[in-house]
């Protein structure tokens, strides 16, 4: 028999080095054209907070209810029961449709617009975690939610961006004064199941790094620094309001949850710079955001802005103000109001925060015109009583120190001036 032909392979293998090499780039490029989904998982987030702040404080969206609403003009026209549960329902399914729609630019201005309309009735609406959560969905709005507009969503996903920073800039800013040193940081740091030493000193650094958080988030080079900061910042509030701290403030919570979440979100894996996050964006909503969130606040510093616009968070210096009122002022309150009447030495007094608390699970909006409408109401309870008096004190501003508050039914619970 002749020796077997030699059959020669087709092709040479390919060594195993030589594969990983031709395959590497087929995998950037599928890596780079995988689309990025920031704006998706940030609308997802804010919707999932939102929706949570929305059920954790339902009396607050609608007008049937004993804590007196805060208009924003009088004069408004009344919006009765069952029609301010129905616009409460139509908020939560707004929000539902923009968490679940492929393309969600109609749901989202549905809502805020609906959500904005709504608020005119009542300022104390105007909580900051919603002020934030609205504004940034419309930022959200402004991108056609196209799979081929990056331009787009690059440009809102940034505003974003801007709002995140702004907001830790500004609350560590305004947590620099003598009440949050010596009463608010003490307050929190209570919590700890250990002594912590210097607290005076420690609540100027804590007010430091809460600043420098938005800084470094804004930035390229320190953005990691930032983020991690912020992490374990929201981690520390979760803890100290929490059950386990405090367990206080619980429409707060979920904010905080949704804040990490943001900064993960927002800021990991992205080259976006300080400039292209604070300046350069083809939206004109990004100017708007901008005033809001970047230039407005620093007027609060001498009180021409709203503090709650401000983001004057836990900063233990706002406007605040109780009802003293007698035990037969108190006999003409309703009886869900009676409980959060309080005994003090040579008076009674109704909380206003505890009134606000106990019934929509928020603070009051720390302006004056809140204060003076809940004297107003108790005014009316009790056909005017001489016996009724508002007290407490304005925000101390780069101005001087707030000065009293003092006033009566007689005085029509008019604002004196800060």
């Amino acid at each position: 028999m002749g020796a077997a032909p030699r059959i020669e392979p087709a092709f040479e293998p390919v060594p195993s080095s030589v594969r990983v090499y031709h395959k590497a780039p087929t995998l950037l490029k599928i890596l780079q054209l995988s689309p990025d989904k920031t704006a998706l998982r940030t609308k997802s987030i804010v919707v999932a907070g939102f929706l949570a702040g929305i059920l954790l404080s339902q009396k607050l969206w609608v007008n049937t209810r004993y804590y007196p609403l805060v208009p924003v003009v009088h004069g408004l026209p009344s919006i009765p029961y069952p029609l301010d549960y129905a616009i409460y329902g139509a908020l939560l399914v707004l929000l539902f449709a923009t968490g679940f729609a492929p393309r969600p630019r109609i749901y989202i201005f549905a809502f805020v617009g609906l959500i904005g309309a709504f608020s005119l009735w009542d300022q104390t609406r105007w909580q900051p975690w919603a002020y934030q959560y609205w504004l940034m969905l419309l930022a959200l709005g402004c991108y056609s939610w196209k799979a081929d507009d990056l331009a787009g969503r690059r440009d809102a996903v940034n505003i974003c961006r801007l709002i995140m920073g702004c907001t830790y800039f500004y609350s560590g800013f305004q947590k620099m004064n003598a009440r949050f040193i010596s009463r608010g940081f003490p307050w929190v740091a209570q919590t700890l199941p250990f002594h912590v030493p210097w607290l005076g000193y420690l609540g100027w650094v804590v007010a430091c790094i809460e600043v420098s958080i938005g800084l470094c988030l804004l930035t390229r080079r320190f953005r990691k620094i930032g983020m991690v900061n912020g992490v374990i910042m929201h981690l520390f509030i979760l803890y100290s309001f929490g059950p386990l701290g405090r367990d206080w403030n619980s429409v707060v919570w979920p904010w905080n949850v949704v804040m990490i979440g943001l900064i993960l979100v927002l800021f990991s894996n992205t080259d976006a710079t300080f400039a292209d996050i604070v300046w350069r964006n083809k939206f004109l909503y990004h100017k708007v955001v901008l005033l809001l969130f970047g230039v407005l606040p620093s007027l609060s510093f001498f009180g021409y802005w709203p503090s709650d616009l401000s983001l004057a968070l836990y900063t233990a210096n706002l406007t605040e103000a109780n009802v003293l009122v007698s035990e037969t002022v108190m006999q003409d309150l309703p009886p869900t109001v009676q409980r959060y009447v309080k005994p003090i030495p040579g008076h009674l007094v109704l909380r206003v925060q505890d009134w606000a608390f106990g019934e929509l699970n928020v603070p009051p909006y720390a302006e004056i015109q809140s204060f003076t409408t809940v004297a107003s109401a108790v005014c009316k309870y009790a056909n005017n009583s001489p016996d009724i008096r508002l007290t407490g004190q304005y925000r101390n501003t780069l101005r001087g120190t707030g000065k009293e508050i003092r006033n009566s039914c007689f005085g029509m619970m008019g604002p004196n001036p800060p």
